[in-house]
Order: structure tokens, then sequence, then C-alpha cells
């Protein structure tokens, strides 16, 4: 599982944990406390939004080394191959 799919699923974790309490606050008809509410959803949103472009970071930073890694053992090999002495037509 990559680090995006993670961060999105703890997101919505999140939101399903404060959905209940979220709907009894905005069902009080206490305007102070629906726009405490609704700031408390737009800071959950932009903190979420920072998590995920850290994960999408982590996530490139990851796919680069596996393509280093495998250039790596691809060109190990073919060193290995080209220095063993013989030719490609013995082989």
């Amino acid at each position: 599982m990559t680090n995006v799919e993670m961060t999105c699923l703890q997101g919505l974790a999140d939101l399903e944990r404060l959905e209940g309490p979220w709907l009894d606050a905005l069902a009080t008809g206490d305007t102070g406390l629906a726009a405490t509410t609704a700031r408390l959803l737009l800071a959950h949103m932009t903190w979420t939004s920072k998590r995920l472009l850290g994960a999408m970071v982590l996530d490139r930073l990851d796919a680069w080394d596996r393509a280093a890694a495998e250039e790596a053992a691809g060109h190990g090999s073919r060193q290995g191959a080209a220095n063993d002495g013989s030719t490609s037509a013995e082989k």
C-alpha cells in the first residue's frame, strides 16, 4: 500500500469518527457552534492536504529508489558479463 493510500484511509477514518459529533453540533441550531464545526472541518481538510503532499513526495522517492536499484542490478549484470573474458559468440 502506498503512502498516499494510507494517508487517504487515515483521513477518511478521522472523518467517520468525527461525523457523529459534528452532526450533533450542527443540529443544535447554535450558529457559533456551527461556525466552529465548519472551521474544524476546514482545518481537517487543510491538515490532510499537507499530509497528502508529504505522502506523495515519499511515494515518488520510493519509486526513484526502486528504479535506481533495478538499474544498478541490470547494469551490474551487464558489466559482469562483459568482464568475464568471454565473447558474446562464446556464450
